[in-house]
Parts: structure tokens; C-alpha cells; sequence
């Protein structure tokens, strides 16, 4: 059905053309400006800018130095919703207590956003809890990465997780679902199924040559990470790592 949707007159490249009700002076002509700006390099927020127009949206791509970010936030806990149209928005939510996380994750992705971090209060047995979350606007460009990341509506581990996994993807990944045992680390992955759990195992040995095993909590499999081998890569973590998430390292 997705594919479908995208796809729709994608033999007529001119987004003029597939979007005729589209409003066609939303970006005003700029003849004057003959610099030579490198992609991605120049963006800004557009937080409350006006609604973009279906061809803005279909203009919009995700640069490659924010990718790994969001794949280590979308294996962890955020998540991708598609609507009816086939675009798609991103949403991450954290607790009030990681709000500085989240504000360094909206500066990165505040281009993409039509509003500011958001608080929200849930209750869960009989106790509040205060949050905040990031959400973007739609964009066809985050359905190529919801299908990366699920299946029937249910998130999965990427079958490419060994093409696109680095260190970047695992500092966000370790900062959000990363609990320190001594100086070793447990990822949170009990939303996967075991056999996940050991592709990604496979993964981490494979790529970063990490000595990691599944341990059981709650009947539930979580990935260790031996302190070993945390010693052995913090190096390459720590530039992606904010500082209030350095304990996690041990530094």
C-alpha cells in the first residue's frame, strides 16, 4: 500500500506536475545568491514556518550526517508513524530527567520540525510521570526508512543493520537504551525477539569485534556488552556522546 502511494506518477518528475494544487510560490526565487553551498551544511530550523506544501515535503531528504543518529534512535525508543498519504513523521520521547538529550537531539533535527519539544504527564500505577518528545513533520523521505525498520506496523531490526550501523549509531543507541553494569553495558532489547538479539550479537562481533552475549531479565533478552570491550571502543563513542550521558562510559 505504501509503495503504492510513493510511487503514485513517479514516472512525471516534475513535482509541478504530480502537485498541481500545490502552492508554487512557496519559496520565493532567489536570483541573486551565486554561492556554491555544500548540501545539508546550511540548514536551519523551520519551527513554525508555514504548513509545507506536498512539493516542499517531496524536496526533502534526510543528509547522510543525520542518518546514524536516527537509526540509533530508532532501534532504541523512538519510532516512525506513516499516515494514509504514505509520508511519514519521526517522534522520539524521552523522560523529563533527559531533557537535555532531547534538546540536543531537536537541534539536530529541528529543520525537520514545525514545533518545539512538547511536555507531556502520563500516569502509571497511580504515579505521574512528566516527559518530552520531539516529533517532525511528515516526509516521504522517512518512509524509505520506516521500511527499513518495520514489518506489518511492527518495528524489526533492520536486515542492513550491518551496512548501516557505525559508532555514531551506537553511542545515540547506548545513550537511550544503555544500562551500565559495572563497567560493562546492557543494551535494552527486550522488544526484540531472541533470534534478533542474535543477529545483532552478530553484528557487533563482526563489525566492532565486541565480546557480547544475551542475558535473560524478566524472562525477557537483553545484549552484554563486556567492560572489555567498552574500554576497547569508548574512544570512538565519546565524540557522539553529550556530556550528562558520560557516566555511561565511565568518564
Amino acid at each position: 500500500m505504501t509503495s503504492r502511494i510513493i510511487n503514485k506518477n513517479k514516472t512525471t518528475l516534475n513535482l509541478l506536475d504530480r502537485f498541481p494544487r500545490s502552492n508554487r510560490n512557496y519559496l520565493p526565487s532567489n536570483n541573486n545568491c551565486k554561492s556554491i553551498v555544500i548540501w545539508s551544511s546550511n540548514l536551519s530550523s523551520t519551527v513554525n514556518y508555514p504548513k509545507f506544501t506536498s512539493i516542499i515535503r517531496h524536496m526533502v531528504d534526510i543528509p547522510y550526517n543525520l542518518k546514524a543518529m536516527i537509526y540509533g534512535l530508532l532501534i532504541s525508543d523512538a519510532w516512525l508513524s506513516i499516515n494514509k498519504s504514505g509520508t511519514t513523521r519521526f517522534v522520539f520521547k524521552q523522560s523529563i530527567s533527559n531533557s537535555l538529550f532531547v534538546l540536543f537531539v531537536f537541534n539536530r533535527l529541528n529543520h525537520f520540525c514545525s514545533n518545539y519539544p512538547s511536555i507531556t504527564n502520563t500516569s502509571f500505577k497511580n504515579k505521574n510521570f512528566k516527559g518530552i518528545f520531539v516529533i517532525t513533520r511528515s516526509y516521504p523521505c522517512l518512509t524509505e526508512i520506516y521500511n527499513m525498520f518495520y514489518v506489518n506496523k511492527i518495528k524489526i531490526v533492520p536486515l542492513n543493520l550491518y551496512e548501516i550501523i557505525d559508532y555514531e549509531f551506537l553511542a545515540f543507541w547506548i545513550m537511550v537504551d544503555g544500562s551500565k553494569a559495572g563497567n560493562a553495558i546492557y543494551l535494552q532489547t527486550q522488544s526484540f525477539s531472541i533470534k534478533e538479539c542474535v543477529f545483532i550479537i552478530s553484528v557487533l562481533i563482526h563489525k566492532f569485534d565486541l565480546n557480547c552475549n544475551i542475558h535473560m531479565q524478566r524472562n525477557q533478552p537483553v545484549i552484554y556488552i563486556s567492560a572489555k570491550s567498552m574500554r576497547k571502543i569508548r574512544g570512538k563513542l565519546l565524540p557522539y556522546f553529550i556530556p550528562s550521558m558520560y557516566y555511561k562510559l565511565n568518564v
